[in-house]
């Protein structure tokens, strides 16, 4: 056992020493202590023999001078006869096996997962602030020890909390990681299609289980929500004695504490303004009414302002609208003094309030979006617009925006992701019955007649490298990506990361420990709205006031 283990410390590469060579000597010693052990009895019977035979007194006192010397010559013999001598051969062999050990050459301990840190390593965001994600080591269904990686031109002067905290503070708050983001990694130049014998990641799936479970419950509160408030606004507070009121407002708020239960977010959370924002809830009305934008949004009466000069354009995610996607968002952002905007994309129908948009060719829609930044600018007089989305409103889309389409990064200044489909999803493994013979094509031909951008979503289809294939990121915009680990849609969650020194990564979990909100919760989440407002804050293009040396940099 000391063999082995010293030859283990010593070097984990090299192979161990002969195990043939230590077994030999060990059987050596053995046979020379078994050999001593049966000689004895052999010697007195050799020693009677003698006394029988012998009549003579001279040969009799020669046998009995030779049993008597014997003993005592092989007593100092330094042979393993006697259980002394075996103790001390035992000892030599001992000192013999630990001095070939410590001849060895010993090596440095190698850790697996050690990796060489670049000397020009981004810088990291404290834990107070919000922890990312670097997706380098990650390969799909992992799970990895996030970090934030914040770009220099996003570090503002002069603020006291986020990326300008105190350094000892980032010291004591921020583990050590890889600092090199490589979210293109994940999906690498020439992705293999996704396997359907991909190894499973039970507490990941776990995770995922979670966040479907708040998604699905969420739905079912904000279906009875929505009935009951609108029987209460129906009825009113004055008809019937206002029982019907009293009783459907009461069911209402029951549903939406529940719905923000759900979603991890404060019992009481309610936000100040001029428009009322529920939160755990979706507005179930605009479902039915897709052309409708939510409260907040498109209102002629809130103009982009000296503290807030670049309006916002908020972009669904894919089968949704933009009432039933912004009903928390809208409001907030307009509450905080920001001009926003929605509008649908994607339309495969003809029908306008057809209730599922977002699904045709993303080239599409990246055209429509076009469109529709040139018409905010020139009603805004504004130079650049701010993205906000989710799922592919937030990933791919203007991923695909910016990356090819002419002019396009000149327009935007930020990007920013919530459980955003950047490097595409495997769907929980399913993407891979893709590659299935006969099914495969059958349902690749289904899903592109519902609408072309779910397979342009799926992790190694050729799509992703017309996006990702030459860059991740654009230097001229500020990105940053809000991740669940629940995410149940976009799966794993790490192929929501991007690669860029203009890059914030975010992980809910990191900042909020238990949050359970899945793919379609977060954009419900007071908690992700803070996240938001803080992110616009940091830009300073999007608010000059609160970064007057940055605004004159850029201005100059």
């Amino acid at each position: 056992m000391t063999v082995a283990l010293a030859g283990g410390v010593a070097h984990g590469d090299s192979p161990p020493p002969s195990d043939g060579a230590t077994k030999s000597d060990t059987q050596t010693d053995t046979t020379k202590r078994s050999g001593g052990l049966h000689q004895r009895p052999t010697r007195h019977h050799q020693s009677e023999s003698q006394d029988d035979r012998g009549t003579e007194r001279a040969k009799k006192d020669a046998a009995d001078t030779d049993s008597t010397t014997k003993p005592s010559a092989r007593r100092t013999a330094p042979k393993p006869d006697g259980p002394d001598n075996q103790v001390g051969a035992s000892a030599d062999a001992d000192t013999d096996i630990e001095e070939s050990a410590e001849a060895l050459p010993a090596t440095p301990k190698i850790t697996p997962f050690e990796k060489p840190r670049p000397s020009d390593a981004s810088r990291a965001r404290s834990a107070d602030r919000l922890l990312g994600l670097t997706a380098a080591a990650v390969k799909p269904l992992k799970a990895l020890n996030p970090t934030a990686v914040v770009s220099p031109r996003h570090q503002p002067h002069g603020a006291t909390t986020g990326r300008n905290a105190p350094a000892l503070q980032a010291q004591q708050s921020v583990r050590a990681v890889d600092p090199r983001p490589s979210a293109a990694s994940i999906v690498p130049a020439n992705p293999a299609p996704p396997s359907t014998s991909a190894a499973v990641d039970v507490p990941q799936l776990g995770r995922q289980a979670t966040g479907l479970v708040s998604d699905v419950g969420v739905v079912a509160a904000s279906v009875v929500y929505t009935v009951a408030d609108t029987i209460a606004q129906a009825f009113g507070p004055n008809d019937f004695l206002g029982v019907p009121y009293a009783l459907a407002t009461a069911l209402a708020n029951t549903a939406a504490a529940a719905g923000r239960t759900l979603i991890g977010a404060p019992f009481d959370a309610a936000e100040p303004g001029r428009f009322r924002v529920t939160y755990g809830v979706l507005d179930g009305l605009s479902f039915f009414n897709p052309q409708k934008p939510p409260p907040g949004a498109n209102d002629p009466d809130i103009h982009v302002t000296d503290e807030h000069p670049l309006p916002i354009i908020l972009l669904n995610g894919t089968t949704a609208t933009q009432g039933t996607n912004w009903s928390v968002g809208a409001p907030v952002l307009a509450n905080a003094g920001y001009k926003v905007y929605t509008f649908n994309y994607g339309n495969v129908t003809n029908d306008p309030n057809s209730p599922i948009q977002a699904t045709a060719d993303i080239r599409q829609s990246a055209d429509e979006l076009d469109a529709e930044i040139d018409r905010v600018l020139e009603e805004t007089g504004a130079e650049k617009v701010i993205l906000i989305g989710h799922s592919q409103g937030g990933g791919i889309l203007p991923a695909y925006y910016i990356n090819n389409v002419d002019g396009a990064a000149d327009k935007v200044s930020q990007v920013v992701g919530i459980a955003p489909s950047n490097h595409g999803t495997d769907f929980n493994g399913l993407v891979g019955l893709l590659n299935v013979p006969v099914l495969g094509p059958l349902v690749v031909a289904v899903t592109n007649a519902i609408g072309p951008a779910f397979i342009q979503q799926t992790m190694g289809s050729d799509f992703q490298q017309v996006v990702y294939g030459s860059q991740d990121t654009d230097p001229r915009v500020i990105y940053t990506n809000i991740i669940t680990m629940n995410d149940e849609i976009v799966t794993p969650y790490t192929q929501q990361a991007l690669e860029g020194d203009n890059v914030t990564n975010i992980v809910l979990q990191e900042r909020y420990p238990g949050y359970p909100a899945g793919h379609l919760g977060v954009v419900l989440s007071p908690q992700v709205w803070s996240v938001v407002l803080e992110e616009l804050e940091a830009n300073p293009e999007a608010n000059p006031q609160l970064h007057p040396q940055d605004s004159a940099e850029l201005a100059a």
